[in-house]
């Protein structure tokens, strides 16, 4: 899959500066209430590495900064407190704590009203244009990102969760298979035809 609409998904979340009160957990502590096995997994040290995926995909998928903080912060909750249930036999750190954002957010959503797609560029958050670009990087950073999450919020569900699982969270259609329960090679087929919609809806806005 290429084109400018593929190549245009690339994450382009930046993300923020983790703030690492959750996930700096003194190494006595962890080995104090961890087994073996758990004990084995550095996880303040996994979330490092993760943080900033699991955030993209958040924030692609809700329309607030605040809210997306407050969401990751119950992702790296939960994946801490229930980091015994880990088990690398049935797949991969990453799949796990994914799983356990998508739940995050589905039950976000189950317990709000979904917010529509931003409308204007005063909407659209800092923390989506790299701060190192120039003025005029910056402005079509804004029109690029604007005009893609508009696109994407007119998407269902399904191809809204399969297109940020892929380009915000960077899985491989492995993983997304096993967190919305699709045969893999369905995955393929669902991204495809995701896509294609998102074009359709970018063509219509341009």
């Amino acid at each position: 899959m290429t084109g400018p609409v593929y190549n245009s998904m690339k994450p382009l979340l930046i993300g923020p500066e983790a703030e690492w009160n959750l996930v700096n957990v003194s190494s006595n502590k962890v080995a104090q209430q961890a087994s073996p096995a758990e004990a084995s997994l550095d996880f303040a040290e996994l979330f490092r590495q993760y943080y900033a995926r699991i955030y993209n995909y958040l924030r692609y998928r809700v329309n607030s900064r605040e809210d997306a903080e407050d969401l990751i912060s119950t992702v790296f909750e939960k994946a801490y407190t229930r980091r015994h249930q880990f088990n690398p036999a049935k797949g991969t750190f990453s799949t796990w704590l994914f799983a356990i954002a998508h739940y995050t957010l589905a039950n976000y959503y189950r317990t709000r009203q979904r917010q529509g797609v931003w409308e204007t560029e005063e909407e659209l958050p800092e923390d989506l244009v790299k701060p190192d670009s120039s003025p005029e990087t910056q402005m079509i950073q804004q029109e690029m990102i604007m005009q893609l999450f508009q696109s994407l919020g007119r998407l269902g569900e399904r191809d809204q969760e399969v297109i940020s699982l892929k380009f915000a969270g960077r899985l491989s259609n492995q993983e997304i298979g096993q967190i919305m329960n699709l045969p893999e090679k369905n995955v393929s087929v669902v991204l495809f035809r995701a896509m294609h919609r998102l074009q359709q809806h970018i063509g219509k806005g341009a």
